[in-house]
């Protein structure tokens, strides 16, 4: 991880984070939009130390939103037993293909095990191969099928 810098976001990083969330509306399969998600979900994520980033010489490259607070989720069927949950991962579109996703990917599953959790769970866009390209090539496995926020997902999990 060579010039890589893996850590919790704070609320000075939220102007470079908001920036990549809208950075990647558009892109194929991105559910999000300029309203979501925002500076306010940036600023709870902080809030309940559930957002972390990726830096490289000190400018965020990578986003994600880990927790075991959320529990929207739960109605689906999973075989975690205590699990984190994985949200609005991104990585600046510049940096696309260049593995930047996979490491950020892999420091947010060591974050969840130092944590006690036994696995992480998560929906991904069917109509998002970028999204569904890096799950499958980190160990994820698709463990069924939902449809939340009048969208079809793919329920992702892995088990550690």
């Amino acid at each position: 991880m060579n010039n890589y810098k893996f850590q919790l976001a704070n609320h000075n990083d939220i102007s470079e984070i908001v920036s990549i969330y809208h950075s990647l509306v558009g892109t194929p399969g991105c559910t999000w939009d300029l309203d979501y998600p925002s500076k306010e979900t940036a600023k709870d994520d902080i809030e309940n130390e559930a957002l972390y980033v990726l830096k490289k010489d000190n400018k965020i490259i990578a986003v994600a939103t880990a927790t075991g607070n959320y529990s929207e989720l739960n109605h689906l069927q999973w075989s975690l037993q205590k699990p984190s949950e994985l949200y609005r991962i991104g990585v600046n579109p510049e940096l696309h293909g260049q593995g930047i996703g996979s490491i950020i990917l892999q420091n947010i599953i060591k974050a969840m095990k130092e944590k006690g959790f036994d696995g992480i769970r998560q929906i991904v866009s069917k109509t998002n191969p970028a999204a569904l390209a890096l799950y499958d090539k980190n160990g994820f496995e698709r463990y069924g099928e939902t449809v939340m926020f009048e969208r079809e997902w793919y329920c992702y999990q892995i088990k550690f």
